[in-house]
């Protein structure tokens, strides 16, 4: 511990340019992290918050949701077979009109409301309390406009009108707020045709059901049309950081272990062992390394204050202790390279190149 902090400060100039890059590598890390998680979550939270347990829907949809198409007649003959709550859910993409001639896009989630558990509602009715036509909507709508509760919504297809009575969070689809609605209301009054649905939602144990396919709300997240893609795509980059950070530190430690390999084999000579240098260059990494990480997290958490609200960026607790764990394992396997270097002076050898 000694070694290392007088390392610190008699060098404070070097060890602070290695901090400042470790914070900007950080920065970028945990923004891009934000950003995957940001994306995933306003593409699939809707669905993540579904009140059920498994998705039933047709086979001939490839475990997709949003492919799959049930009659009322195959709702009611599944819903006979199920042994815990069901109710059927119809997905449609649409737009509404404000009363101030917005059109915005929204995402319709139809389902029965007497069957259906209630939602987390942050302001006005919960779903079981609707009437005539009003809808619970989620409050991602408000980046278009300051709504409240009583406003009127017109969609746009039919021009059929409805009231907000209840506001939800956390409940986008494709980046869209969320209308929850009876089925009686998006389905027939909206849209006047016979009621097509996506999918039967039910709680308790999982049930096979011929010609249907039954998924996990998991798996239905997954079968997001280019879900899978885009995730795959932002984390490849969040993989390849990591490595790079952890390359560009343990090449900075290693060069100033190289500077300094003469002094190490000094320090054997007069009677330190191996063990103590390694622990003041493992001290060094991790005290870096931890600054690196709360420096960043309070200018990420920071930026994410001043945000716009529509820019899909998430940042949670859970979020900076994964990231920063992995990290801090990443770079302690690092100095693995600049502790074996040291190992391997020779005291002999830095004294003959003392004199």
């Amino acid at each position: 511990m000694f070694l290392a902090w007088k390392e610190f400060k008699h060098s404070k100039g070097k060890y602070s340019l290695i901090g400042l890059i470790m914070i900007a590598i950080l920065f970028l890390v945990f923004f891009i992290t934000g950003l995957a998680n940001g994306l995933s979550f306003a593409d699939s939270s809707a669905i993540r918050n579904l009140k059920a347990d498994y998705i039933l829907i047709d086979e001939e949809a490839n475990d997709t949701l949003i492919r799959s198409a049930l009659t009322q007649k195959q709702v009611d003959a599944i819903r006979e077979q199920l042994d815990g709550d069901s109710t059927p859910l119809a997905i449609t993409m649409s737009a509404v009109t404000t009363s101030e001639e917005k059109n915005v896009d929204i995402a319709y989630f139809s389902v029965d409301m007497e069957n259906y558990a209630k939602l987390e509602i942050s302001e006005g009715k919960n779903i079981d309390e609707l009437t005539g036509n009003e809808v619970i909507v989620d409050e991602f709508i408000n980046i278009h406009g300051d709504f409240q509760l009583g406003d009127k919504l017109i969609d746009r297809t039919s021009g059929k009108e409805m009231i907000i009575a209840g506001f939800t969070r956390d409940h986008t689809y494709s980046h869209v707020p969320v209308i929850y609605a009876d089925t009686s209301l998006a389905l027939n009054a909206i849209y006047g045709t016979e009621p097509s649905y996506n999918a039967v939602l039910f709680t308790g144990s999982k049930v096979t059901v011929d010609g249907f396919d039954t998924l996990t709300i998991d798996e239905a997240v997954q079968s997001i049309p280019g879900y899978s893609q885009t995730q795959g795509s932002l984390m490849m980059m969040v993989v390849f950081l990591f490595f790079i950070a952890g390359f560009v530190s343990t090449i900075f430690f290693y060069i100033i272990t190289i500077q300094k390999i003469n002094q190490f084999g000094i320090l054997k000579a007069v009677g330190a062992n191996t063990p103590y240098i390694a622990k003041s260059i493992v001290i060094q990494v991790f005290t870096l390394t931890t600054i690196g990480l709360l420096v960043s997290v309070a200018l990420i958490y920071g930026m994410s204050q001043v945000m716009p609200t529509e820019m899909p960026f998430r940042f949670s607790t859970t979020l900076v202790l994964n990231t920063a764990a992995l990290f801090l394992v990443v770079n302690s396997f690092g100095s693995l390279l600049s502790v074996y270097k040291a190992a391997k002076a020779d005291a002999i050898e830095a004294i003959g190149r003392g004199e």
